[in-house]
């Protein structure tokens, strides 16, 4: 397994024949709202009988939608100055803040 900081260094050398700054910041968002869309309506037809079912092929498609995810996320902070590392560590940081903030007989 890999940092986020390695990941983040091997997926930004990813050859891309982008054309100029906007097509550097369009492409990772417009990846990242397609990939959303397409695992929502993913698992939106595998929870339609009320419970979460995913087939081996759903499974399989999952992981790639989700694979492309992270790239995009890479791409995007490498772009805008930031590192997936300080971005995992602050969304751990929002999670316990949020979860202190819940009833204890609710969790």
């Amino acid at each position: 397994m890999r940092t986020f900081e390695e990941y983040q260094n091997s997926a930004i050398r990813s050859p891309l024949s982008l054309r100029n700054d906007r097509d550097r910041i369009n492409l990772p968002v417009l990846g990242l709202q397609e990939e959303a869309g397409k695992i929502g309506v993913l698992l939106t037809r595998a929870f339609a009988s009320g419970k979460l079912i995913l087939t081996q092929e759903q499974t399989i498609e999952l992981q790639g939608r989700l694979s492309d995810t992270l790239w995009y996320l890479a791409l995007l902070c490498a772009e805008t100055g930031l590192a997936m590392q300080d971005i995992a560590a602050q969304s751990i940081a929002q999670l316990e803040a949020r979860t202190k903030a819940l009833d204890p007989d609710q969790r």
